[in-house]
């Protein structure tokens, strides 16, 4: 099975996942149907995650990789918070606006150009450096517009994915790469810091982190990464009351198992497109029903 079908497979997950949730949300179906499809989009986060793990090792260039998912995690966070958004299921309030910041203002914004200014004296002064300072800012923003949240601190499964690559290339750089102390260290420590602050609040938080982490640790044993997802799939998902949940997830791992390692097709801005596209999707149906 080629990277090409696992995607095809985690990305048709996702969608019956986003989906029902936006379906049981509106009282659109039942609640068997809505627990249904829900379970069903268990399969998709375990996928990506060894996706994930597999391209940091194989992309030739890290930096740029790390630069894609910071791009489109600030592209889908307004799109994620339509749909993701309990209050956006209720009655609206008309002509409401509200804008905020999840943290204090003035020292958030210092440690966004500390941590902007460390990364084009450091790594590159290129258009990843604006990407990395939207990534941040729009980490921190609050907005609500006409009753609707356009952006309320729940963030993306981008953010996670970005965090876990970006600590995958750190842990590369301080084993391996021999650099100066101050090249891996001080990018380590603005890391850590934005780490504490964002990732609580991204999609699956650190229990996803948790899982990317531990899959590249196995990265060089596949039936270790396989006993991996399993594990912290019971430990996510196994609840004696719904164990179709659970046993669902589990379906994450025979795609796995037959991966050949061999690309296939190449569409991956069309993969990468869909998640904002169909969320903006749900979410613009969503404030016209």
């Amino acid at each position: 099975m080629t990277v090409f079908a696992l995607k095809l497979i985690a990305l048709a997950s996702m969608i019956v996942d986003h989906t029902g949730y936006f379906l049981g949300s509106n009282a659109l179906v039942s609640g068997d149907v809505y627990t249904l499809l829900r379970a069903v989009g268990r399969i998709a986060f375990p996928v990506y995650a060894f996706l994930l793990v597999n391209g940091f090792q194989k992309t030739s260039d890290r930096r740029r990789y790390l630069s894609r998912l910071m791009l489109f995690a600030v592209l889908s966070q307004i799109p994620f918070t339509l749909v993701f958004a309990s209050e956006n299921y209720r009655s609206v309030v008309p002509s409401v606006f509200g804008l905020s910041f999840g943290f204090e203002l003035l020292p958030y914004l210092i440690f966004i150009l500390l941590t902007l200014a460390a990364y084009i004296l450091l790594v590159k002064a290129d258009i990843s450096a604006l990407y990395l300072a939207l990534f941040l800012l729009v980490g921190g923003v609050r907005l609500q517009l006409f009753g609707y949240w356009f952006l309320d601190g729940s963030l993306n499964i981008f953010y996670t994915l970005s965090f876990s690559l970006a600590a995958m290339a750190l842990l590369d750089d301080i084993v391996y790469s021999g650099k100066p102390l101050i090249k891996t260290l001080v990018p380590a420590l603005f890391f850590t810091l934005a780490l504490v602050l964002l990732v609580p609040n991204s999609d699956y938080g650190y229990k996803g982190f948790a899982l990317l982490m531990a899959l590249y640790l196995c990265r060089p044993w596949r039936g270790a990464q396989l006993a991996v997802i399993a594990l912290w799939c019971y430990m996510e998902y196994w609840s004696p009351g719904s164990p179709q949940v659970f046993l669902l997830s589990l379906l994450s791992l025979p795609p796995i198992l037959l991966y050949n390692g061999k690309k296939g097709p190449s569409m991956k801005l069309a993969f990468y497109a869909v998640y904002p596209l169909h969320l903006l999707a749900l979410g613009v149906i969503n404030m016209l029903i």
